[in-house]
């Protein structure tokens, strides 16, 4: 591990801020990343976000992501991990946000598939994960919770070289906002650059019954797919 590691915080050169001063805590893999991409309308979208966190956009627009990935190896620094709890497949509903001008994340909804790694993760995290059923193959997801439904068919094609400004900002984001507290600061994760790839979405099913209304799921604007990233995140 210690290889890895020190690979991954020599790796700086893309953030947009230092690492925190302190260690990091959590060591995770985000493994066979789907991102679906849409844009939305920020008078809907306003309503569905902590007033303490300001909207972010890109060129004028304000967007939302599905994400859909395997966790893998999660673990507290100085540990290893629990196969029954540190991987499970998720998927999350975000948007892009900023607090004292520092741009992250917020997330309107988060599923794993199990029950054990989803109350945990909920603890740990102060995240609102939920648990839901989901099946993953090499190139389907399927996922069927209480107020959400996707279905996925794709297949990955191009890799992008040289990714544009726009799905930089969407894919290279390095704090997360729990959105409960005014005065919160943000969750700091770090990583070496998305590798990503273009991809060929051949059956897409997607109901957010909680979000009607706030985009047609039916019709990204954009998709990604990336190998994945290793992880270092800090409390």
């Amino acid at each position: 591990m210690n290889d890895p590691i020190h690979s991954i915080l020599n790796a700086i050169g893309h953030r947009p801020w230092p690492l925190p001063a302190k260690p990091w805590f959590w060591y995770q893999e985000w493994n066979d990343v789907i991102f679906l991409h849409y844009q939305v309308d920020p008078n809907i979208l306003r309503s569905l976000v902590p007033r303490h966190l300001e909207l972010d956009q890109i060129d004028g627009n304000h967007w939302i992501s599905v994400v859909a990935f395997t966790m893998d190896k999660v673990h507290p620094r100085f540990t290893f991990p629990i196969p029954i709890l540190s991987t499970f497949r998720e998927v999350n509903l975000r948007t892009y946000v900023k607090k004292d001008g520092k741009p992250g994340v917020y997330f309107l909804s988060i599923e794993a598939e199990k029950w054990i790694p989803t109350l945990f993760a909920r603890l740990a995290s102060g995240l609102p994960y939920q648990h839901s059923k989901i099946q993953r193959t090499k190139n389907t997801y399927h996922l069927n919770g209480k107020r959400s439904r996707i279905e996925l068919e794709f297949q990955v094609t191009d890799p992008i070289k040289h990714p544009n400004p726009r799905e930089l900002w969407l894919t290279e984001r390095y704090s997360l906002y729990r959105g409960k507290d005014p005065y919160e600061t943000a969750l700091d994760v770090h990583h070496k650059p998305w590798e990503l790839f273009q991809v060929d979405i051949q059956k897409l099913n997607i109901c957010y019954t909680a979000f009607d209304g706030l985009t047609d799921f039916l019709k990204p604007d954009l998709t990604h797919y990336s190998p994945g990233v290793q992880v270092l995140a800090w409390l």
